[in-house]
């Protein structure tokens, strides 16, 4: 398991949530260990996303080395030593790694705060078996997907309240408007 200050051992629930308007949004991971403990990671949406397709290349990998024969198992304490239960923690993340400890069959996230520096320990880390890391992913790719629609000429995000002037049309269109010929 990666040293971190908190480590959660195998989690029993870790979410992408979004909270407020499209536009205006904060993303974060939700996590519970096994004993209660609960963690919120703060992440920008890119993070978010970068995540859902490391996590994705990082499952595809270890599948295809499955297929080839590697295949060990192990254990690993459902909480971290020191968790009586209640502990909340919450932090703006950083650095994220993601990796596979194959003796114990669970990937691995860590995260680190984004006010420490960065050689320091990641404030979190935690296991996870493949279902619900897949689930995750997904959950991710959603949560982002949900965002602002986006203008089919420039892709910029479009907001609801206001006029777009696509610059794919040098200023003489305005997307949602008609012009009168």
């Amino acid at each position: 398991m990666t040293e971190a200050r908190y480590q959660f051992g195998r989690v029993s629930s870790i979410r992408a949530i979004a909270v407020g308007q499209p536009g205006a949004r904060r993303f974060s991971l939700q996590v519970e260990a096994s004993n209660g403990s609960t963690a919120v990671v703060w992440i920008e949406k890119e993070q978010l996303f970068n995540l859902a397709v490391a996590l994705k290349n990082l499952i595809a990998q270890v599948e295809e080395a499955r297929r080839r024969g590697r295949r060990r198992s192990g254990r690993i304490s459902d909480a971290a030593p020191g968790f009586n239960g209640s502990e909340r923690l919450e932090f703006q993340a950083g650095r994220m790694a993601v990796g596979y400890d194959d003796g114990l069959a669970l990937f691995m996230l860590a995260a680190s705060d984004a006010e420490e520096p960065e050689n320091a320990l990641p404030r979190l880390s935690l296991a996870v078996d493949q279902g619900a890391l897949d689930a995750l992913a997904d959950e991710a790719f959603s949560v982002c997907a949900a965002g602002r629609p986006l203008c089919p000429l420039c892709g910029a995000p479009l907001n609801a309240n206001e006029k777009h002037i696509c610059p794919k049309h040098n200023g003489h269109a305005v997307l949602g408007e008609t012009r009168a010929t």
